[in-house]
């Protein structure tokens, strides 16, 4: 049944999965403390579960790279306080950590040009979001195995999954 977690596009589930907590994350956010250049003059149409699957489908990454970008995001929040995950600013967050995932973590990746294309961003756009992201991050984009696995099965067990359980972490 972990079929899903061999290299590819993400598995369904995990789409469901990861969907699920970001949104819940998104709603619980008040007003965003502090505007920064992640966030959007409205909330985009496409849903964070629509959002996701068009990433998983076109990016053609590995499983790992979502919950990378989940982890990515969370460190984030953790070193800066004042900012906060909500629906302004969720699809430019997962487009952007999703591509850093997969620029770290997979051996085959795509141009700038083209995350942009699919995440529904200029090309201008993304470069500076990434520039940002990475300066917010402190460049910090290794996860350790324990770590990568702590976020994995909290995302599972988010949404009551468990057919995943017998995944092993990346070797990063």
């Amino acid at each position: 049944q972990d079929e899903e977690d061999e290299a590819g596009p993400a598995g369904p589930e995990l789409v469901k999965a990861l969907a699920s907590v970001l949104t819940q994350l998104a709603a619980m956010a008040g007003r965003p403390q502090k505007v920064t250049r992640f966030h959007a003059i409205r909330a985009p149409q496409l849903s964070v579960h629509d959002y996701l699957a068009r990433i998983a489908t076109y990016f053609q990454c590995s499983n790992e790279c979502f919950v990378l970008g989940l982890v990515y995001m969370d460190r984030i929040v953790k070193l800066h306080p004042e900012f906060t995950i909500c629906s302004l600013n969720i699809h430019r967050l997962l487009v952007t950590s999703v591509m850093l995932g997969a620029k770290f973590f997979d051996d085959v990746y795509y141009s700038n040009a083209y995350y942009a294309k699919v995440g529904g961003v200029r090309l201008q756009e993304l470069n500076a979001l990434e520039a940002l992201f990475l300066r917010l991050l402190g460049w910090r984009l290794h996860v350790l195995p324990q770590e990568y696995e702590q976020y994995r099965k909290h995302v599972l067990r988010a949404v009551g999954g468990g057919a995943e359980e017998q995944q092993e972490p990346p070797k990063v």
